[in-house]
């Protein structure tokens, strides 16, 4: 019974939106079915019943007809959409005030189509994406109307329609584009947006519409794409303006900008820029303080941990070890186990109780690429301070192999990590050679896209 897709609906329910189903089921004119109560107390008490003893409790001594009881299951699946479609379209206030819109307006119920119009939730000062296109719509919806009840000299409003629709398409376009760039760094895929480089032409020369956000996503496309200085200059433009238009951007665009901003500060560490670990330090504050963000839903498990692993190598051990404490019960339910496990034997490594490390990454479940990655990684640095020399080697050979097998790691992890085990290898063979390791330390101050570069000029400086 698991597997049917009407047990997983119910599974789908919270307890109140079970009690407001059973009143959906008690309603005549949607359901004439008493049966359907009787068939959904069934499933909900319980998920182990077989189809023939649903078929009994509901038919009595009726033959058994598998076909019939199938037919059952379909129509409580079919309710169970319908309500379940039914709830999440109320919650989104903005899409029922504009079907609520044009259902007055194809009645011609002047009235309470102008009190909708007054009071709706869309409103064009809003700086996303959809409330862009949901204005558009809007609009389109009161230029039907008027043209139908007003004179034929009234004034439509084409300059907003046509403007709010630009303002949907022109940022849609940028965060598809800032997204499928992203694709390919992490997940070595590629695609592109048709038409971007006009486009980005077009928003230059004109001022980009006058829209914060359109702006925040043309500059965040130029630290994707371009040089250096000007990937630097876009960077100080998209603080500014995140920091001066917070008020009037979404959750999601905050995350969003957000997600890009720690990005690139990452890649400019992993250049060797050590700078830019304070200025994500600061920008990790800066969104745990954010109460709009914070308040939202469940912190990121790989986020946490960025944050930790952050903290410790900034040697900010006790503030860490403060925000572990506070922030792990931010993580969702099923995440908290894990996160702790793997965040306290960074806690342990950065502290060198190295039979701790060991202890707790065995205990940790690799849910996730990152999780592998970095745990192999410690594995090496655990191995090669505490001198494990075989433990080391085989070690390295079998990160390796998991590099060269693993599809999804991207082209950019792959170089990082490879270069990384390449110099822990060779600053390991130099020994105490002083004249390899200065040759080494220049290599790797000057390479670029190489993981934890710190980490490795500090075992080279411990022996000169």
């Amino acid at each position: 019974m698991s597997t049917l897709k009407v047990k997983e609906l119910i599974d789908a329910l919270s307890s109140g939106e079970v009690k407001l189903f059973r009143n959906y089921l008690d309603s005549k004119p949607i359901n004439s079915s008493e049966i359907m109560s009787k068939l959904f107390e069934l499933l909900l008490t319980d998920a182990s019943i077989s189809k023939e003893n649903i078929f009994r409790k509901l038919l009595g001594n009726e033959k058994y007809n598998d076909k019939k009881i199938r037919y059952l299951f379909s129509e409580l699946t079919a309710h169970l959409e319908k309500f379940i479609t039914l709830i999440e379209f109320e919650k989104d206030t903005e899409e029922f005030s504009l079907f609520k819109q044009k259902s007055l307006s194809i009645r011609s119920a002047h009235k309470a189509y102008s009190f909708a119009m007054q009071n709706s939730p869309v409103k064009s000062e809003k700086a996303n994406a959809t409330s862009y296109l949901n204005t558009f719509r809007s609009i389109e919806i009161a230029n039907d109307f008027d043209s139908k009840h007003l004179s034929r000299l009234s004034q439509l409003n084409y300059s907003s329609l046509l403007n709010n629709l630009d303002l949907f398409y022109f940022t849609k376009k940028l965060q598809l584009q800032c997204e499928l760039i992203n694709l390919k760094n992490v997940l070595n895929k590629e695609h592109d947006v048709v038409l971007i480089d006009p486009i980005c032409e077009y928003l230059k020369a004109n001022r980009f519409l006058n829209s914060p956000l359109v702006e925040v996503y043309y500059n965040i496309l130029i630290t994707l794409n371009s040089t250096e200085s000007d990937s630097e200059t876009s960077f100080s433009k998209i603080l500014v303006l995140t920091q001066e238009h917070q008020s009037i951007l979404s959750i999601e665009d905050l995350k969003n900008i957000y997600q890009y901003e720690k990005n690139f500060c990452i890649r400019r560490i992993n250049k060797g820029e050590d700078n830019y670990r304070h200025i994500l330090f600061n920008l990790y504050k800066t969104i745990l303080a954010n109460k709009r963000i914070m308040n939202h839903e469940y912190f990121s498990q790989w986020e946490f941990k960025n944050i930790v692993t952050l903290g410790l190598r900034l040697k900010e051990g006790e503030w860490t070890k403060n925000f572990i404490s506070k922030y792990i019960n931010f993580l969702p339910p099923s995440e908290r186990k894990n996160a702790l496990t793997y965040n306290t034997a960074m806690l342990y490594y950065y502290s060198k109780s190295y039979k701790f490390v060991l202890k707790y990454l065995q205990e940790v479940e690799f849910t996730d690429l990152y999780y592998q990655l970095d745990s192999k990684s410690i594995l090496l640095k655990v191995y090669f301070e505490t001198d494990e020399q075989e433990a080391l080697l085989h070690h390295i050979a079998a990160f390796k192999v998991f590099l060269s097998r693993n599809k999804n790691i991207s082209s950019y992890q792959l170089t990082i990590y490879k270069n990384f085990i390449r110099y822990s290898l060779k600053i390991f063979r130099a020994g105490t050679n002083t004249g390899k390791l200065n040759i080494l330390k220049k290599e790797i101050a000057s390479s670029s896209n190489i993981s934890d570069r710190n980490w490795l000029l500090e075992r080279i400086n411990e022996v000169l």
